[in-house]
């Protein structure tokens, strides 16, 4: 896999609660990749402007966040 996102496109990053499960951290513009690291990028989320922060973007579930969160903390469950 590779980077398929470029400046300026608004992806939902998701991230690891401290309890395991997979939450929606944000929405978040990308500002620009980070080399040699597939999919990640630094980003800046809409409630902190002017701060970027690096994050793994992953393209699964940008489609349907909470469907994705759903799921992935059902498989993760098991």
């Amino acid at each position: 896999m590779s980077h398929q996102y470029k400046p300026g496109d608004v992806v939902t990053v998701f991230q690891i609660s401290q309890s395991k499960e997979l939450v929606v951290e944000g929405k978040a513009t990308i500002r620009r990749r980070v080399a040699d690291i597939d999919e990640q990028y630094r980003v800046e989320f809409a409630n902190k402007p002017g701060l970027t922060c690096e994050r793994f973007v992953d393209s699964w579930g940008q489609d349907d966040p909470e469907k994705y969160v759903q799921d992935f903390n059902r498989r993760s469950a098991r």
